[in-house]
């Protein structure tokens, strides 16, 4: 258990520098390679950098978007998940402290430029900010009747929060998990894990939102920075829970009567409310059939159809006048 713990905590602690510290190192060894030509008001050579790199941002997304698919259809989860980290990983961008949006670390982003270069994209991601904007309205709401003078804006301290809940869920899965291998259990079904089947997925998918929702308050000050957009998030995610599902199909068929009992008891990826989990499961019931999908084309198409419906909300969400 010391074992589990420790090696849990500092793994958690490495991603914490990673996405911190370890920005700012690289950062500047990379303005020695794309340098903030702002700054050095060179402006036509900031013209000329974005320019060359136009392509490979586009070239980059099509490639992690194939492996991506590609993984998922195959059963690669591995090969699914390495990707969807890839596609969030311009987050880093907007924590450097450079003019041009894509100098130094910020170079990642040629990743999403077609999602930034595009108001339909950007529309479409919109959806991912929904979370935050009903928190922070909320605890708005309440401080202006507490403190009346307060011109408060809580983003910064929610996606903290949701960095650090995403964390701690991640340490707790990792150490629940290892220590049940070092006990020569096949299955982990204590602590998180009576909570959430997969946490560690949870975490990541907490802990990368926090991260987002901080970059888009970061980012106006950056001269040339893009507005952070939502949808790379989105398509990680959705592809970091596909991963569990495909993970779930091979779990059913080597664990047979002990893991269905587990999958009873015990939420998919979030505890809710089982009238709301049942709304949410509804249009999967109604193309499969079944309560979860038990096949790779089964898992694939769920995937595709949630992902779509949720684009549609996500943009007519977008021309409401709060979010627009």
């Amino acid at each position: 258990m010391l074992f589990s713990i420790s090696f849990s905590v500092l793994f958690a602690l490495a991603i914490v520098y990673a996405s911190m510290e370890l920005i700012r190192l690289v950062n500047s060894w990379m303005l020695g390679l794309v340098p903030d030509c702002v700054l050095l008001s060179e402006f036509p050579r900031c013209v000329e950098i974005e320019s060359r790199l136009r392509v490979v941002g586009y070239v980059s997304l099509g490639l992690v978007l194939l492996t991506i698919v590609v993984g998922l259809a195959l059963g690669r989860t591995g090969l699914a998940l390495l990707s969807s980290v890839l596609l969030h990983l311009p987050t880093v961008g907007y924590f450097a402290f450079t003019m041009f949006f894509l100098a130094g670390v910020g170079v990642l982003r040629v990743l999403w430029y077609p999602f930034i270069n595009s108001e339909l994209f950007l529309r479409l991601g919109v959806i991912t900010y929904v979370p935050l904007w009903i928190i922070n309205s909320t605890l708005t709401w309440i401080a202006s009747f507490t403190a009346p003078d307060l011109n408060a804006d809580f983003t910064v301290p929610i996606s903290f929060a949701f960095m650090i809940a995403g964390l701690s869920i991640f340490t707790l899965g990792a150490t629940t998990w290892l220590y049940d291998r070092l006990s020569h259990r096949r299955l982990s079904t204590r602590g998180i894990y009576s909570l959430s089947r997969h946490p560690q997925y949870l975490g990541f998918i907490l802990w990368s939102y926090g991260l987002l929702s901080l970059a888009s308050v970061v980012e106006g000050a950056r001269g040339w920075a893009p507005p952070a957009p939502g949808l790379p998030w989105f398509i990680a995610s959705v592809a970091v829970l596909s991963a569990a599902l495909l993970e779930e199909i091979n779990l059913r068929k080597s664990m047979s009567d002990e893991y269905l009992s587990y999958v009873r008891k015990t939420p998919f990826i979030l505890p809710i409310p089982n009238a709301f989990s049942r709304v949410v499961r509804y249009p999967a019931k109604i193309i499969t059939g079944k309560e979860m999908p038990e096949t790779r084309k089964e898992v694939l198409t769920v995937s595709c159809l949630y992902f779509t419906l949720i684009l549609l909300l996500s943009f007519l969400i977008s021309y409401l006048p709060p979010l627009e």
